[in-house]
């Protein structure tokens, strides 16, 4: 329980001396914050650069996703040709002719 208490007793501490200091280097003007919001303004600009940049990779991430998803389906339409296909095999082995459509021997 001690614990406890040391640790929220520290963490307040904590808090004011940031606080404290940050009001402190505001009024030397160390920190520029034109808004008053007490987020200091070089803070602000890279966050929102930050955001474009998180907002270019998910554009960039559905692209690929979609991209993707075109790809699997065609590989699943190969797999499923080749199961397709898999029955010749065997009477390729036979040594039979193979069926199919006649040749045009060039004939008219």
């Amino acid at each position: 329980m001690m614990n406890v208490i040391i640790i929220i007793g520290a963490a307040i501490v904590f808090f004011i001396a940031v606080y404290l200091t940050a009001m402190f280097l505001s009024k030397k003007g160390l920190l520029k914050d034109v808004d008053n919001d007490w987020i200091p303004d070089v803070v602000e600009d890279k966050v929102g650069v930050v955001k474009d940049e998180i907002a270019e990779l998910k554009a960039e991430l559905k692209a690929t996703q979609d991209r993707l998803s075109k790809e699997l389906k065609d590989v699943g339409a190969a797999i499923k040709e080749v199961g397709n296909q898999l029955g010749d095999v065997p009477k390729a082995f036979s040594g039979k002719k193979r069926p199919g459509r006649k040749r045009n021997n060039g004939a008219q």
